[in-house]
C-alpha cells in the first residue's frame, strides 16, 4: 500500500500542472488559510533528490511569488472591508486581537509583517490589519517580497533537511510535516508572546507628556 501512494506521490511530482498548483495553493493560501501550501512545498523538498521531473528552484520561485501575490488580496480586502464592518469583528475578544495587531504593526511593524508569514492564521490576520490600518502600501509590498521569500525558502529548507532520514517516501514526508508543524508551534507561541509584550507597552508608556495626562499646548 505504501509503495503504491509513493508512486503515486512521485508521479504528481513530475506533473506538468505541478508548478501551477503550488502557486496557485500559496496564492490562496495568503487570505484562505485552510490551503496547505507549506506542506506542498515541504514534501515537494523531501522528495527532490527521488525525483528528476522538478527542481527547488521552481518550487522556490513558485512559492515565492504565488504567496506574495495572496498576500496582497489579503492586505487589499483589509483596507476595502475595514476591521469594524461586521457585528463579529466589534466583539470584546476581537477588537482586542485587532489592537494588539495594530499596536504591533505601529512599533514593530517590519518584523511582524516577516515573521508572522510562517504562521497560517497569524499571517492572513496580521495583512489584513496592516490594509485596514492603512500601512503605506509600498511599504507592505517591500516587506512583503522579503517575508515571502524567506518563508518559501525556509519551507523548503525543512523538507531538504529532513531528506533522508527515512527510507520509505510517505513515512520520510510524514516526519518532515510534523518537524515542520514543531517548528511552527515554536515560532507561534514566539510571536505572540511578543505580541503581548507589546501590547502591555501603551503608547501612554512611552510618551512623557501622556503619562502627566498634560498636553504640551498651553
Amino acid at each position: 500500500m505504501l509503495d503504491f501512494i509513493e508512486e503515486l506521490i512521485l508521479g504528481a511530482a513530475e506533473a506538468w500542472w505541478m508548478p501551477l498548483a503550488l502557486f496557485l495553493f500559496s496564492l490562496v493560501d495568503g487570505f484562505f488559510p485552510i490551503v496547505p501550501s507549506e506542506s506542498l512545498i515541504v514534501a515537494l523538498a523531501t522528495i527532490s533528490d527521488k525525483n528528476q521531473g522538478f527542481n527547488l528552484s521552481t518550487v522556490f520561485f513558485m512559492g515565492w511569488f504565488g504567496a506574495f501575490v495572496g498576500d496582497q488580496i489579503a492586505y487589499w480586502l483589509g483596507r476595502s472591508i475595514g476591521v469594524t464592518r461586521f457585528r463579529w469583528m466589534r466583539t470584546r475578544s476581537v477588537v482586542r486581537a485587532i489592537g494588539g495587531v495594530k499596536q504591533t504593526l505601529k512599533y514593530s511593524g517590519a518584523m511582524v509583517v516577516i515573521t508572522a508569514r510562517h504562521i497560517p492564521g497569524g499571517r492572513v490576520a496580521v495583512n489584513f490589519i496592516a490594509g485596514a490600518t492603512r500601512m503605506p502600501v509600498i511599504k507592505f509590498m517591500g516587506l512583503d517580497f522579503i517575508s515571502a521569500a524567506l518563508w518559501a525558502a525556509y519551507s523548503i529548507f525543512i523538507g531538504y533537511f529532513t531528506a533522508g532520514w527515512l527510507e520509505h517516501t510517505v513515512l520520510q514526508i510524514a516526519l518532515a510535516l510534523v518537524f515542520a508543524a514543531i517548528l511552527g508551534w515554536i515560532l507561534d507561541r514566539a510571536i505572540k508572546k511578543f505580541m503581548r509584550s507589546r501590547m502591555e507597552r501603551t503608547p501612554d508608556q512611552d510618551d512623557p507628556e501622556h503619562q502627566t495626562g498634560l498636553d504640551s499646548n498651553p
